[in-house]
């Protein structure tokens, strides 16, 4: 086996991208992997000078065939102590050492960066999957645990109706509006202090990363990396006195709409108690079904310790479906 730097322009990409495609069917077979499109959009964001992140990609290859995938997240503005891994094995080829070597090879370019930590992610649809016992056989430390939670479309109307009318006599003083895509100009100076707050507001357990750099700069190259991905953003907002103060995300990958994710939802802390949280999301839920009605499910984590979101995604009609665990290990 060999372990070799690939990236989107090279031939093998294509396979580096089947790994992963086999890797989510074998896991999640009732959901469909994530498009090729994705990828490739991300690599090329990684080698695109003055951006938020760098990275890099290695394949392992037995013979002629990829069996495994690495990609390494190397952030530029802020946590430059840390190193994102990815990983992933063919399922064909797993039990074979192909995910140490990858997970080694990770360890040497991420000292060679000057980083001193690696985390990573353990997809988690049944309880104690193998990614858990991957992780402590090499020394990694369990840092969070989060639940997945599933919506099925559409919500019932009675359900949001009631919990929008209950939201809405909480925080009469504050206006909700919803945008696609890209945030309204007026409003993305705060959307940046926004995205800076989820950095530490949002639980993170014992993951050792810190606060998070946002400028507009920022939140316009966000926005670009989920369009060149095929992801359109549906962002539901609340403002007081012209001052965005809330937010709430949701992703479609437009290539396999039937699925979404939800991305951040934050209420400042001062503008808390208004059950702002409740009413971005159903905002967001509203688009969703005037704009694209092809979607049939939302995903999304939470920290069981956030009780307040999840009471929210609960009085929604989330239902758990499994879990996301994050790692890490000092280099």
């Amino acid at each position: 086996m060999r372990i070799l730097q690939t990236d989107p322009d090279d031939a093998r990409f294509a396979a580096w991208c089947g790994v992963w495609a086999a890797s989510q069917r074998a896991d999640r077979p009732d959901e469909l992997p994530r498009p090729a499109r994705e990828h490739v959009a991300l690599g090329r964001r990684l080698v695109e000078p003055g951006g938020s992140m760098a990275g890099t990609h290695r394949a392992a290859v037995a013979g002629d065939a990829v069996v495994g995938a690495l990609r390494l997240l190397l952030p530029v503005r802020d946590n430059t102590a840390v190193a994102y891994v990815d990983l992933a094995v063919h399922p064909d080829a797993r039990r074979r050492g192909v995910g140490s070597a990858l997970l080694e090879e990770a360890g040497r370019i991420a000292a060679a960066a000057g980083r001193t930590a690696m985390v990573a992610e353990v997809d988690e649809p049944v309880p104690d999957p193998p990614g858990r016992a991957f992780a402590r056989h090499h020394g990694w430390t369990c840092d969070l645990q989060e639940s997945r939670r599933d919506l099925a479309l559409p919500v019932d109307e009675d359900r949001l109706s009631a919990l929008e009318t209950e939201a809405r006599a909480a925080g009469e003083d504050y206006e909700v509006l919803t945008w696609r895509d890209r945030t309204p100009d007026a409003l993305a100076e705060d959307r940046a202090l926004l995205g800076r707050r989820m950095s530490t507001d949002a639980p993170s357990g014992d993951v050792p990363v810190e606060e998070e750099h946002w400028d507009v700069a920022r939140i316009r190259e966000d926005e670009a990396a989920h369009l060149a991905r095929g992801r359109t953003v549906l962002t539901g907002g609340a403002v007081r006195d012209g001052r965005l103060v809330a937010y709430s995300e949701l992703h479609v990958p437009l290539e396999e709409p039937e699925r979404a994710h939800q991305g951040a939802t934050l209420v400042l802390r001062e503008h808390r108690g208004h059950r702002l949280g409740a009413r971005v999301k159903v905002a967001v839920l509203r688009e969703l079904a005037a704009t694209l009605p092809q979607v049939r499910r939302i995903s999304t984590y939470n920290a069981e310790s956030n009780r307040p979101m999840v009471a929210v995604n609960e009085a929604l009609g989330f239902r758990r479906s499994g879990g996301l665990s994050t790692w890490s290990r000092r280099i």
